[in-house]
């Protein structure tokens, strides 16, 4: 009895499946790139109000003389931050001795004169992407301040303003205060703080130009590369550098200048307008 030769059926069958994996075409593969930069989004954060229970279920322990609260960017108060519809018509009463005031009534002054009443500008940056050997943050930070930019310009960097108050170019600075929000990683905070050393922005007559009287947009942009920047030409700041994998975000105020007519020296404008060497 003769025992079956099973060397060259095998043979055949290895050929056939080799064969067989070798007909699938090559044309349409694409190869992507994997090598990702940029794994976090640079984000604005702003502080929250919460419920009663929101701000107590942050507390471990009720009993606490002093109750835990829920962290908040900066430590900052939900109830103090400003609106982004920075209303002229808005009031507050002074605790102290009953006086109203118009937190938000800004005017245009003549010129040489400035508004003695300022806007500060206090914003939070997160950016989670770290050093993964020494935590340290890895991105650096950027913000532009841009006045009434049209919708669809192809020149955002020309409404780029009040350059007197900060530098665009300047990366923003780490955080000193903690921040731990509860289940996330280390936001590696930023802040950016616009006018807080100079008695706020004047916002209708500390940029390029005086502002007309009515309602406009403050912008405030924030990205975690440096702004783009053309071969051989400036670097156009407000103009996320996204080739570089730049992400970005941003958020608007809108404000109201107000001016007082000439010769009407009852105008709350004519009485808030001073010198602008005079300090307020």
């Amino acid at each position: 009895m003769n025992r079956p030769v099973l060397g060259p059926v095998l043979v055949a069958l290895s050929l056939a499946t080799g064969a067989l994996s070798c007909v699938l075409p090559d044309k349409e593969i694409v190869f992507e790139k994997t090598a990702i930069t940029n794994r976090n989004a640079v984000r604005i954060l702003e502080s929250v109000l919460l419920s009663v229970e929101g701000e107590t279920a942050c507390d471990p322990n009720l009993d606490d003389d002093i109750p835990q609260v829920c962290p908040q960017p900066g430590e900052s108060d939900p109830r103090e931050a400003s609106p982004h519809f920075l209303d002229p018509a808005y009031t507050e009463i002074d605790d102290f001795d009953n006086t109203i005031t118009n937190p938000y009534a800004f005017c245009t002054c003549p010129e040489e004169q400035k508004d003695n009443k300022g806007f500060d500008l206090v914003l939070f940056v997160e950016d989670q992407d770290e050093d993964p050997r020494t935590r340290e943050a890895k991105d650096k930070i950027f913000a532009a301040l841009l006045l009434d930019l049209p919708q669809g310009t192809w020149y955002p960097y020309n409404f780029v303003d009040y350059l007197r108050y900060y530098d665009p170019e300047r990366q923003l600075d780490r955080l000193d205060t903690p921040y731990k929000p509860a289940g996330r990683r280390d936001p590696q905070l930023r802040q950016l703080v616009v006018g807080g050393d100079q008695t706020g922005i004047d916002l209708c007559n500390g940029g390029r130009t005086r502002l007309s009287k009515g309602f406009h947009t403050l912008t405030v942009m924030v990205s975690d590369r440096a702004w783009f920047r053309p071969d051989g030409l400036a670097r156009q700041v407000g103009v996320p550098d996204m080739d570089n994998g730049a992400t970005y975000d941003s958020t608007h105020y809108v404000f109201s200048c107000d001016k007082a007519p000439a010769n009407d020296d009852k105008h709350d404008c004519f009485k808030r307008c001073r010198p602008e060497k005079e300090s307020s």
